[in-house]
């Protein structure tokens, strides 16, 4: 029998997470005889009560067993924990000392840890909104971690989402040990956001109607989250929106929640928001909160719900003669249409947008509708008509130090320039927006950047560094539930194994791509997918698989009409036939 390779997981936590610690064993239980031992390794689970003690301090025998951890796991919730002995002064919690065990370990030679991983359960608003002297604690040192960005930290809502994401990270530490790349980087806990190209309705257009104090209180809230410090603004946040009677406290929390990728409890806000209006007859309000239903619905890849809310939040500033309501609806309506690649619908959306922006003098608005028209610009073919919008952009962004817009602009001109072939340059525009969006904490615009860093890295043939960018995008986009994205990533990865050679993750990555566009409906991306799984199968000799892949993709290019994918399908499947022997043919 084959020796398995031993992997010690340690698990640090305070009370009040018995259930979390449960699933913690059984995940590991599960990926070892799913996945793990029949590659030659097994995860043991280790914590305080596998410990087994002698004379001496207790904490002392803990503390051991973490020394000879591989990886070292802390959950924590709304509990910081007791100090673990009386004559101990240096520690406030057991699991504060644990954590700077493991700490020590990680930054030394000495000791096997290679890895430590963070994760913070939830915490209900209304606890978080008057935290007692526990929960206090475990603020604090989120944001100490969040000032230093010395770790890669995460939340978790279930005891289900939990072990989802336990089990991507033994997947990725299992990866690790087979390509013997163990890696001792420290990543800074970054939190998503919006569609990077998404208008929506500015706080500031409602703000009008709320006290000075609450006013207030929103800017700080804005101001820390704008900083990175977004432990800090969700206790604002979540001070604000308890036992409040008017909506727009509660839009703001949920607009938050959005950035943080916390779509569930961003949509229950927004449906709050929906309730509290209509029962104080307030449409303003209605169709906001539509409005930022429908960027939820769109960032989880839900088109048809997405255009249905924008439709709705439109109909109601029409009918309310709101220009700023109708110019940010156009613009949603434009992006939903131009996921759908109706380009031409899209862009008129957009150019409706731009004419009511422009007319009430509005130049944030008008700078977020020329992006868009750019992006449509740049689909169409367009690269210097593109570009060129991209810059202007740029120039109104930086003026109005709209950092957000500025970071989606600099993408947008990446995008652009790596089309016209400068590499370097588009590089260093994608760069550029992944600084600021990690300083903002938009998890969405991140793994875009590192998408097309990704791409940029692809094409100049550095294909481990490319590999890198496109796991870090697919971990945040899986975790948002960014399909669409998704769809993307895996597709690029999958280019960059077959290149390697690795032929079944290749076919892995496609086959993924696939089905997640085959729900979605989209042709194009469709006939890409058959082709490239037709190529790792030609590259396999499955000569008959291939010619089914091939046919497949061509018969779809054929439907669309459209001739660059029937080139290359039908390319593909003659490059088949000059393989075979003449009599096959």
């Amino acid at each position: 029998m084959d020796t398995l390779t031993r992997l010690r997981v340690f698990i640090a936590s305070p009370g009040g997470l018995e259930n979390e610690r449960t699933a913690f064993r059984d995940v590991i239980n599960e990926y070892n005889e799913s996945d793990a031992k029949h590659r030659g390794v097994i995860f043991e689970a280790v914590g305080w009560e596998d410990t087994l003690t002698g004379v001496g301090r207790p904490q002392s025998f803990i503390n051991a067993d973490i020394k000879v951890a591989d990886f070292f796991v802390m959950l924590l919730w709304n509990r910081w924990g007791s100090c673990p002995d009386a004559l101990q002064k240096e520690y406030s919690s057991a699991t504060q000392e644990e954590y700077y065990v493991a700490m020590n370990c990680y930054n030394s030679s000495e000791y096997p840890m290679q890895q430590l991983l963070l994760m913070f359960k939830s915490v209900d608003p209304v606890h978080l909104s008057d935290p007692g002297e526990q929960l206090q604690q475990v603020i604090a040192f989120r944001e100490d971690l969040e000032k230093n960005k010395s770790h890669y930290f995460s939340d978790f809502e279930t005891v289900d989402s939990l072990k989802i994401k336990i089990r991507k990270h033994l997947a990725s530490w299992l990866r690790s040990h087979e390509t013997g790349e163990i890696s001792h980087e420290t990543t800074p806990s970054p939190s998503p956001a919006v569609d990077p190209t998404t208008a929506i309705l500015s706080s500031k257009e409602g703000k009008k109607y709320l006290p000075k104090p609450i006013q207030k209180a929103l800017e700080k809230a804005w101001a820390a989250a704008d900083k990175g410090h977004l432990t800090k603004a969700e206790v604002e946040f979540s001070k604000l929106s308890i036992g409040q009677s008017d909506p727009w406290p509660i839009m703001e929390f949920g607009r938050f929640l959005i950035r943080i990728g916390r779509l569930d409890q961003a949509q229950v806000m927004f449906e709050k928001v929906i309730n509290i209006s209509t029962a104080q007859s307030d449409p303003l309000s209605i169709a906001a909160a539509n409005t930022y239903i429908g960027i939820v619905l769109q960032t989880r890849g839900d088109l048809a719900g997405a255009e249905q809310m924008h439709r709705k939040a439109l109909d109601i500033n029409a009918q309310l003669g709101q220009l700023g309501g109708m110019a940010y609806g156009y613009g949603n309506l434009g992006n939903v249409l131009h996921s759908q690649g109706d380009l031409d619908g899209a862009e008129q959306a957009y150019r409706k947008a731009l004419m009511i922006d422009e007319k009430r003098g509005h130049t944030a608005g008008t700078a977020c509708d020329y992006g868009n028209l750019g992006i449509v610009l740049h689909d169409r073919g367009d690269l210097n008509g593109a570009e060129k919008v991209f810059r202007k952009v740029i120039k109104i962004t930086e003026k109005l130090e709209m950092i957000e817009e500025l970071a989606t602009a600099y993408g947008n001109l990446g995008m652009v320039l790596e089309d016209c072939g400068d590499l370097d340059s588009a590089e260093q525009m994608y760069r550029k927006s992944l600084e600021i969006e990690r300083t903002l904490g938009r998890e969405t615009g991140i793994a875009s950047d590192y998408g097309n860093i990704g791409n940029v890295l692809y094409a100049k043939g550095i294909l481990d560094d490319a590999e890198k960018m496109y796991r870090k995008a697919i971990e945040i986009n899986e975790k948002l539930g960014k399909t669409m994205a998704m769809a993307g990533n895996y597709t690029s990865l999958g280019h960059v194994l077959h290149d390697c050679g690795d032929l079944d993750g290749a076919e892995q990555m496609y086959r993924k791509a696939l089905a997640i566009n085959e729900k979605l409906r989209r042709s194009e991306e469709l006939s890409d997918d058959y082709r490239h799984l037709g190529y790792v199968l030609h590259d396999r000799n499955d000569l008959d698989g291939a010619e089914q892949m091939y046919t497949k993709g061509l018969d779809l290019a054929e439907r669309l009409g459209s001739a660059p994918l029937i080139q290359s399908a039908t390319l593909a499947l003659n490059k088949l036939k000059d393989t075979l022997p003449k009599a096959e043919v």
